[in-house]
């Protein structure tokens, strides 16, 4: 029997409720569980004018089908209550606890997978929680080293950091670290992609991937060793690339690993708007989530974007059947 999807709602005052209702729509919608306040998901639904009803989820030991319009929830307390666009860090446990379960749960195999929505990690962080990020943050559930990639129909995108400054930077990336990365892309890309053999991509740290030392020593001295030891192990790993041609060669890669968050991951969502995800690879579980911010001033709103939390259901379901393929064979 397959397993549902769970899906958290992220920041209660942002987007994540608006378009977590959307699912009631989808032919599948009883694949997937939301998890959220079941009294603020009902308001919401009020405010945008949307007509469906809500089952309350009980784990059991046969699928729930839906009818049209029906969402199945499994509710979670608030702390205060929610002003729709107006943030409150009283309810970050909130918003962690159904992030926890979600990991938990995924951990336990009660869900295929989770999708998450939006959330504002500065006011989680200042409301007393150590918090940098869904990443980093499910890593630790998992006690994994997570690596955090965007997925779309053609491209796919991986950090070898993430939410840290620029600054930083270049004490992170080492050897141990990009061969790390090298090694979970290829696992993960075959088990959850069905991608046996990924070409690998590796920029350079520096302008003109270092123009032969010219430009910094990043390339020769951690960059090309890694290509070439990960080579010697068999991967097809190719690099080290300048960030502002990769995209111009015809190289025919499957991933490009990026060195920083920001080096090449805002010409990939100008690229893909609304239709990527966000895929953190290298957690043992499939997680996706939306490609975008909690959006406050759109809350509440009609006519919210939910391609990109469609994007992301679809890749879960996409990820967890080729993940069955590849367990069967």
């Amino acid at each position: 029997m397959n397993k549902p999807f769970a899906v958290t709602t992220g920041e209660p005052a942002g987007i994540g409720p608006d378009i977590s209702l959307s699912i009631a729509c989808r032919d599948d919608a009883s694949d997937f569980v939301v998890f959220g306040n079941l009294n603020l998901l009902k308001k919401r639904a009020r405010v945008l004018d949307i007509k469906l009803s809500f089952i309350e989820y009980e784990p059991q030991s046969q699928p729930i089908v839906l009818e049209k319009n029906q969402l199945l929830v499994q509710d979670f307390s608030l702390t205060e209550e929610v002003r729709c666009s107006y943030l409150n860090e009283a309810n970050s446990p909130y918003v962690l606890k159904m992030i926890k379960q979600a990991t938990k749960g995924c951990l336990r195999g009660d869900f295929s997978g989770f999708i998450t929505g939006p959330v504002s990690k500065e006011v989680i962080a200042n409301s007393g929680f150590e918090f940098k990020g869904h990443t980093e943050y499910i890593g630790n559930l998992c006690k994994t080293s997570p690596v955090m990639s965007f997925i779309s129909d053609d491209m796919k995108l991986a950090l070898a950091t993430t939410h840290v400054s620029l600054q930083e930077v270049p004490s992170l990336i080492t050897q141990d670290l990009l061969m790390n990365i090298c090694d979970i892309i290829s696992f993960d890309l075959n088990q959850y992609f069905g991608i046996s053999e990924p070409r690998i991509a590796i920029l350079g740290l520096n302008p003109h991937a270092g123009e032969n030392g010219l430009l910094g020593s990043e390339e020769i001295q951690t960059i090309i060793p890694v290509i070439e030891a990960m080579r010697n192990k068999g991967l097809n790993i190719f690099g080290p690339y300048a960030a502002d041609t990769v995209l111009l060669q015809n190289n025919d890669m499957d991933i490009i690993v990026s060195l920083f968050h920001d080096q090449i991951l805002p010409l990939f969502k100008y690229s893909y708007p609304h239709l990527a995800a966000n895929v953190t690879m290298g957690l043992g579980i499939i997680r996706t989530s939306v490609d975008h911010g909690i959006a406050l001033k759109q809350a509440g709103r009609k006519n919210t974007n939910n391609q990109s939390l469609n994007f992301a259901l679809d890749t879960a379901k996409k990820m967890s059947a080729c993940y069955a393929r590849s367990k069967s064979n």
